[in-house]
């Protein structure tokens, strides 16, 4: 028995080896076989593990194959498997045995996938993000494989919130439904790998409320491409992970809280703190906003206690000075507290603004009481 062709070569990982593998009983002087051999078995047979392959005829290790009339022994398409390595596959007969030099390369296989694009984008709501979704897909030995195929997914945020409840539809309420979505609305998109291994999502837009979600990055199945891994069509590949977060817009509403109305006498603190919460026009709470509370500059009104902190050589000194007007950035729920405010020597009612950049501004009805 003598090998004809299929020796020595190479296959990528989950592929067929291109060429198939055969062998030939031939007379002891080399000749072509004439009569006697049509039917001869010649089993070929893989390793039963580590780097190998199977038959397409059995779907296993081994499988055995008869002669034609001139002694041709043509194997079934053998697909190498998922592990790299060098091994040989046996064809043996009742003439004896010979063997295929064979290797499984991770070569072109995809093995990892590199975020290219941030890890972590912002976007202000139902606006654009700046870049697209990247990555490159790289086979064992970290050189780029093209034509992979990648899927895109967006994955709504469904975190509770820590603002508590709220009227509004945003992220002040009690949960977030933060997401984004790809042309046409998709939450999926698809594309293939180019030359440099590139893979790059369509342009994806943030919806209208505001939080931080996820996006991810997976190897799909297609072509030359198709990853290796699980028997199902899954990749052993882990994806590239993203995080996106959607951010509130500029401040559109300001509600007053629990201090809309009250009373001091004069001289005294009002008992509640003057504040505010600040939204977009839909509805998501604005955090980082710069409020303005104001009282009158005459008549019944009343001055912040403004902490203003100074620093000499020795150490850092808080005092406080009354102003009528207090400036005071809203918190991660898109809340401004005003420092605590003190009723003037005049009595009477009057109101106390509270504005922040275009936003319809929140009034409070205070009233300084005679002693």
């Amino acid at each position: 028995m003598t090998l004809v062709a299929g020796t020595p070569q190479t296959a990528p990982l989950d592929s067929a080896y291109a060429t198939g593998l055969q062998v030939a009983l031939t007379n002891t002087d080399g000749c072509a076989v004439t009569s006697g051999a049509a039917g001869v078995a010649v089993t070929l047979t893989a390793p039963a593990g580590g780097a190998s392959g199977v038959f397409s005829a059995s779907g296993t290790n081994t499988v055995t194959v008869g002669a034609d009339s001139s002694g041709a022994v043509q194997a079934p398409t053998f697909t190498a498997n998922g592990i790299a390595g060098s091994y040989t596959v046996t064809a043996s007969s009742q003439y004896g045995s010979v063997t295929f030099s064979l290797t499984n390369t991770a070569a072109g296989t995809p093995a990892r996938l590199l975020a290219l694009s941030p890890p972590k984008q912002t976007a202000a709501v139902t606006h654009g993000y700046r870049q697209a979704l990247a990555v490159q897909v790289l086979d064992g030995d970290g050189n780029p494989v093209a034509g992979a195929s990648v899927s895109f997914t967006l994955t709504a945020s469904t975190a509770t919130s820590a603002c508590g409840s709220s009227s509004s539809t945003g992220s002040g309420g009690a949960g977030s439904s933060a997401d984004a979505s790809f042309a046409g609305g998709a939450s999926e998109a698809s594309a293939t790998s180019n030359a440099d291994g590139v893979a790059t999502s369509p342009a994806l837009t943030a919806d209208g409320e505001a939080g931080t979600f996820t996006a991810s990055a997976a190897l799909g199945s297609s072509g030359a491409g198709e990853p290796h891994g699980g028997g199902d069509g899954s990749s052993s590949v882990g994806p590239a992970l993203f995080t996106l977060t959607n951010l509130a817009g500029a401040p559109a509403k300001l509600a007053p809280g629990v201090g809309e109305t009250q009373a001091a006498r004069v001289g005294a603190r009002f008992p509640v703190s003057l504040a505010v919460t600040v939204t977009d026009a839909l509805g998501n709470r604005v955090a980082g906003a710069l409020v303005s509370f104001t009282a009158p500059a005459a008549g019944p009104s009343g001055r912040f206690a403004v902490r203003i902190a100074s620093r000499s050589r020795r150490r850092r000194r808080v005092a406080e000075r009354q102003a009528r007007v207090a400036r005071v950035r809203t918190n991660a729920c898109g809340i401004a507290v005003a420092p605590a405010l003190i009723a003037n020597a005049r009595p009477g009612g009057y109101v106390v603004k509270a504005g922040a950049g275009h936003a319809r501004m929140a009034a409070f009805a205070l009233v300084n009481e005679a002693t």
